[in-house]
């Protein structure tokens, strides 16, 4: 498989994504979900504009590597140089959805692992699960700290909830390899599949287990940690009636649709994290380069 096949498959996990349905309270081909200012639409516009993005990390790491490359080169240098490209992204993004932050966590995220993904294919000649992630904490590991403690003007939810609750949300995703997809999102994707169920439903059953989960950034900052809580409690409760897996749990993640619609409540850390399992899925499918 070429370096283009990587960008493929960041590609895809966008849009597997969104294409997933029913997401409880997230966008999806059914509804808006706890969204007022973004549809299904949106998120497709805002993922053809990514895919330049993609290809300049692409463009990137060949040129740094070459073909006669031997080492991995320090992973702060690479971070640094993979900062511009992201930002210039979110920029795109926005000019297509009118200002709205559809894909942020997504270009962090798929950006990391797009460059460690490709550093691998460049260097070690495969596609290593265990060290493209080790590559995206080392990225990370340097700024971890000091990009909160500088950032006193941005008031992201990621910087509000370090300084009041000490959550590290997507840097501290991609610092811990991505603990949450390898614990609960990939394995979970995986068995649906292995019991034979079509991608939608996996996907569902995956993101399902990640809200459970993770704490995730995007429902405390509408809402608060109480709120979290009880929205966690109750993706638990749609696995117990059986996910996916049977007609009862079904009908549980439906009324839990209607209820985080409702109550404002939207889990888009995990639908980032959604994006991650698809990537790895991917690419862990891909067993010769």
């Amino acid at each position: 498989m070429s370096n283009q096949h990587i960008v493929d498959c960041a590609m895809r996990a966008l849009l597997y994504e969104v294409s997933a349905t029913p997401k409880p309270g997230l966008v999806d081909r059914q509804n808006n979900g706890a969204h007022h200012d973004m549809n299904f639409f949106s998120f497709i516009d805002s993922s053809v504009s990514l895919n330049s993005y993609f290809n300049k990390i692409r463009n990137y790491i060949e040129l740094t590597y070459g073909n006669h490359a031997s080492s991995f080169l320090p992973a702060d240098a690479i971070f640094k140089n993979l900062v511009p490209l992201g930002i210039e992204a979110e920029v795109k993004m926005k000019a297509v959805t009118n200002g709205v932050n559809t894909h942020k966590g997504a270009i962090y995220a798929l950006g990391l692992l797009t460059a460690a993904a490709l550093e691998n294919s460049m260097l070690l000649k495969k596609y290593d699960i265990s060290h493209i992630l080790d590559r995206v904490s080392e990225y990370v590991a340097p700024s971890l700290s000091t990009v909160f403690m500088a950032a006193e003007s941005d008031e992201s939810y990621g910087v509000q909830q370090y300084r009041t609750l000490g959550l590290l949300g997507a840097r501290g995703e991609a610092f811990s390899k991505y603990a949450s997809v390898t614990e609960f999102g990939l394995p979970s994707l995986e068995l649906a599949i292995e019991k034979g169920c079509n991608f939608n439903d996996a996907m569902i059953h995956a993101l399902l287990n990640l809200m459970a989960h993770v704490v995730d950034s995007n429902v405390i900052g509408r809402h608060d940690l109480d709120m979290l809580s009880r929205s966690q409690s109750r993706a638990k409760e749609v696995l117990d009636k059986g996910s996916v897996f049977s007609d009862m749990g079904k009908m549980a993640i439906n009324a839990y649709d209607e209820w985080c619609n409702k109550a404002y409540v939207s889990h888009g850390g995990c639908a980032d994290l959604l994006a991650v399992t698809l990537f790895l899925y991917f690419i862990k499918a891909t067993t010769t380069l």
